[in-house]
């Protein structure tokens, strides 16, 4: 069956009680599934490892495996009322709110609702967590992905108009009440079920619309029913489902971009191999750093001696080195000085230059100039050094004569000897 490809995917858990044994899912259990896809629709059992591929997987819980309800709720953040709900629910559960996974649509709330009974009410379902971390798992082995989880009262429409949906399959069947009610009655196409019987004369019911293999078999109990019975050909609505409350929420709900077709659950065997490819590739990566970082350093003290060799024998009258190019710098501005050659970074050097850059610039743009340890500022006049274009026709002409040109934020200029 895995060659064949459906749009929307419904795969029926069945009741908790009745997996037996220890009561969990696995992909060799048998489940009911629809598969509805562009030629129509496709229906049967199988077990979960050969369940058909999908675009979207929806998962279908048994109706007594899940409380859906419409409750009045006070008006807190989704966060806060998500926290809220075991408390809320807890007398009305069978089972410690500790073990359920809670979920709920929220509603659109005016902003004038001051109560609670004025305020809409939050539809919420619960569901057993182990059971739904389970059946996530068991789909999720055989390479599934469920975009959506919910009751089974949600694959047929809600009561409108006099008319009430049931779903019937494999001697069982689910009618829904009410847009978040509905209730499992038991038919074996031999009598009428008690149930149903009950639900069409309470809720004033005309017609039942019956989906689901066995829906022809209601047909011949319409007369004790009271009321006309059409049997569709559909396994179910696809409408219906939207107004379900998604239990994949919270912790559960789906992440990643891989849709219902998600990859095989990984285990520590699958990933024995890579695990120690990259632990061999990280050992790699450290040892040849060490090694590169061991080289360069040698390659930086060969470097220094050197430079402490040809410092020491150009200026032996040195006693100590610790900065070679700074002192070797310092001894040759020494040595222009007595040989009365000017330094580049010399006050009547730099003004020289300074005066050929600035004869560029506007007549009377130049506010001060501030010479100090080597370097050149001029200040320009407010609003004249922010022209683009004049900084760069600057910039330019500074490297022509031998300047390092550079702008400050507050519009002044720094000038030095290129290199320094």
């Amino acid at each position: 069956m895995k060659e064949k490809s459906a749009q929307r995917l419904f795969v029926f858990v069945p009741p908790h009680r009745a997996l037996g044994g220890r009561g969990k899912l696995a992909s060799s259990t048998v489940v009911s599934f629809v598969a509805v896809g562009a030629k129509g629709a496709e229906s049967g059992e199988t077990p979960i490892a050969l369940l058909p591929k999908a675009s979207a997987v929806d998962l279908v819980f048994d109706t007594s495996d899940v409380f859906v309800a419409a409750v009045d709720a006070p008006r807190m953040p989704e966060a806060k009322l998500r926290l809220a709900l075991p408390n809320l629910l807890e007398e009305r559960l069978l089972s410690d709110p500790a073990d359920c996974h809670f979920a709920f649509t929220p509603q659109a709330r005016s902003g004038t609702v001051t109560t609670i009974a004025s305020a809409p009410k939050l539809p919420v379902a619960v569901i057993d967590r182990g059971l739904l971390t389970n059946a996530l798992d068991a789909l999720s082995e055989a390479g599934y992905r469920p975009r959506a989880a919910y009751s089974e009262i949600y694959v047929v429409p809600a009561p409108a108009a006099g008319v009430l949906s049931v779903r019937l399959d494999r001697a069982r069947g689910i009618a829904r009440s009410g847009k978040h009610d509905g209730f499992a009655f038991e038919f074996d196409g031999a009598s009428v079920p008690a149930p149903l019987l009950l639900a069409v004369r309470q809720l004033g019911i005309k017609r039942v619309q019956a989906y689901g293999r066995d829906a022809g078999k209601l047909v011949q109990f319409a007369e004790q029913l009271g009321v006309a019975v059409d049997a569709s050909q559909r396994e179910l609505d696809l409408a219906a489902t939207d107004t379900a409350v998604n239990l994949l929420q919270g912790a559960f709900a789906p992440g990643g971009l891989l849709g219902s077709l998600s990859l095989p659950k990984l285990t520590t065997a699958k990933l024995k191999v890579p695990l120690i490819w990259s632990g061999v590739a990280a050992a790699t990566f450290v040892v040849g750093m060490n090694a590169y970082w061991l080289k360069l350093e040698a390659e930086a003290k060969a470097i220094r001696m050197q430079m402490e060799t040809a410092f020491r024998s150009a200026f032996p009258e040195a006693t100590a080195v610790v900065d070679p190019v700074l002192q070797t710098q310092r001894q040759l501005g020494a040595l222009r000085a007595r040989a009365g050659i000017p330094s580049a970074d010399d006050f009547s050097v730099l003004n020289a230059q300074a005066a050929q850059l600035l004869s560029l610039a506007p007549i009377g743009s130049v506010a001060g100039i501030e010479y100090r340890e080597g370097a050149l500022r001029v200040k320009f006049k407010p609003g004249t050094a922010d022209n683009p274009a004049l900084q760069n026709t600057l910039r330019a002409q500074a490297i022509q004569i031998g300047l390092n040109l550079r702008f400050e934020a507050d519009g002044s200029a720094r000038l030095v000897p290129s290199g320094g």
